[in-house]
């Protein structure tokens, strides 16, 4: 289904628009200039409704832009490290803008989007049996569950070929635009390309930034493994040199355990021996030279700080320790940000209460009973959506599945703007392949009547 307005009610309807607009001007000019912005926004949604290419690529911008962290540093003068509040309902609002349109032009999928319905199930539990007014009220459970629920929304639009395609194309460069405008912006003095650590962050802060390279490398590989073309391993080869400049710890291990994955389970029509032997023979040297000083730069880090968790081993008590006082069912959507007091002389040294791990978060939210029900979710979200792929998608959708399993050990993967990218990649992908399963599945539904 492909929905456009004809030529004819398109005039009518900008024929109608223009004289309500001089008729508001007219009778109330205070009003119009506060819809001012509303209205080009929606003059913006018209346009991309009729080009949703255009649509893929405003979303790409807006994330390798980092607009969550630009519009907090202009709209409050905050630093690079705190929590980009406007910026980060923005950025969530993003992934419904986009399901709308193109759920209005092309209809709703029909595949059941089982992650949603995971975070819908645990929100609806935490307004009816769950004691959230001790920990949380209905306004932080409400953000918390349009911020979990936002990566998945992607999962219910259908679209065409060509819109998946963008999109899972236009994730690898999310990092690569980060950290090009970065450096410039870094020596107009707009905003550092370094923290206060020495660690690149582009637009980006370094966690971020590494966020969406592990996205990035993901999307690379798969599109290398479609058609083996150099230029997604130059890509690729890009997001790893940026990630390796953010000395960020488990998203590299994530990425590590990705490509190991991929190296040692791909058959020969998925990934054949030659091109293995040419990668490693033809690319290692040239690779290791251009990668050298990234990884020079990172081991420094790495081997620094072998016994440093981050913080991580002073902030996870408090986490489990609420799920220890309520370990089933947890608190309530949006407790898992309040149990920590944030005047605690621990937690400001740290400069942030969050978990680093969705485990523990989500039990405190969900409890292990909720917890284990949202990563189920994902993972038969992933692994029945990969069952009629063709072996190149199935393999590299499976194996970032297990890294980013493993990558919530350790890290916010769900919640903030890099799950945005990741998961919407997924939706992407998986769409995209369920379209080019189709026909195979209509030549062996044929093949078997006419048999």
């Amino acid at each position: 289904m492909d929905i456009v307005l004809s030529p004819a009610t398109q005039r009518l309807a900008a024929v109608l628009g223009a004289i309500a607009l001089l008729l508001a001007a007219v009778l109330a000019p205070e009003y119009t200039i506060m819809l001012m912005p509303l209205l080009v926004l929606l003059v913006a949604a018209l346009a991309l409704y009729q080009f949703p290419v255009a649509l893929v690529l405003a979303m790409v911008l807006v994330y390798g832009l980092a607009l969550d962290i630009q519009l907090d540093l202009m709209v409050q003068g905050g630093g690079a490290g705190r929590s980009a509040a406007l910026g980060a309902a923005v950025v969530k609002v993003v992934p419904f803008a986009v399901t709308a349109v193109l759920v209005l032009r092309y209809g709703l999928a029909r595949t059941p989007n089982w992650p949603f319905l995971a975070f819908t199930a645990i929100a609806g539990l935490s307004i009816a049996i769950l004691p959230i007014g001790r920990v949380a009220g209905m306004g932080d459970m409400v953000r918390s569950f349009i911020g979990s629920a936002a990566p998945f929304a992607l999962g219910f639009a259908l679209a065409p070929r060509r819109i998946w395609t963008a999109l899972c194309r236009g994730v690898a460069f999310v990092p690569i635009i980060s950290a090009g405008v970065g450096l410039l912006a870094g020596l107009v003095g707009f905003y550092p390309a370094l923290d206060e650590f020495g660690r690149f962050q582009g637009l980006h802060s370094p966690p971020f930034l590494a966020g969406f390279c592990t996205t990035a490398i993901f999307a690379a590989t798969l599109e290398y493994l479609r058609g083996f073309r150099t230029r997604w391993l130059l890509v690729g080869g890009l997001d790893l040199a940026i990630l390796l400049a953010t000395q960020a710890r488990a998203p590299f291990g994530a990425v590590t355990l990705f490509l190991v994955l991929v190296f040692l389970f791909s058959g020969q029509r998925t990934f054949p021996l030659q091109r293995k032997v040419d990668l490693v023979m033809g690319g290692m040297v040239p690779g290791m030279l251009l990668l050298g000083p990234f990884m020079a730069y990172a081991l420094e880090r790495f081997t620094r700080m072998t016994e440093n968790f981050s913080g991580r081993d002073i902030i996870w008590p408090y986490f489990l320790d609420a799920i220890e006082a309520r370990p089933l069912f947890g608190f309530g959507l949006g407790a898992g940000k309040l149990i920590v007091d944030p005047e605690d002389p621990k937690i400001r040294l740290l400069g942030s209460s969050a978990a680093h791990n969705e485990y523990l978060r989500l039990s405190v939210d969900a409890g292990i009973v909720g917890c284990g029900l949202i990563f189920l979710s994902i993972i038969l979200w992933v692994w029945s959506g990969t069952q009629q792929a063709r072996p190149a998608d199935k393999l590299v959708l499976r194996a970032a599945l297990a890294a980013a399993l493993m990558h919530s050990g350790f890290d916010n993967t769900l919640i903030a703007s890099t799950a945005v990218m990741q998961f919407a990649w997924f939706a992407a992908a998986l769409a995209r392949a369920r379209m080019e399963a189709e026909p195979l599945r209509h030549t062996a539904r044929h093949a078997h009547t006419t048999g």
